[in-house]
């Protein structure tokens, strides 16, 4: 079985295009609608599960993690 390195979402958003997330490195990136990419540090798997599965990632990842992790 092979293990999955990183995870990349499409997003139905206004502000956000996608995400990808690196398991290793716990790191969250985040590509907005106007091609700016963000590197977020230290982010949980399980935290990335649960906004992968809210019914607005828009809103979930301005209320987890937009403020709360480390910019890289």
């Amino acid at each position: 079985m092979r293990k999955i390195n990183y995870e990349t979402l499409s997003v139905d958003s206004t502000a956000i295009q996608s995400m990808r997330y690196f398991r290793k490195q716990r790191s969250l990136v985040v590509k907005f609608q106007n091609d700016d990419n963000y590197l977020y540090q230290n982010v949980p798997v399980r935290l990335f599960q649960k906004m992968r599965n809210s019914y607005s990632i828009g809103k979930f990842f301005n209320k987890h993690i937009k403020n709360n992790f480390q910019l890289g």
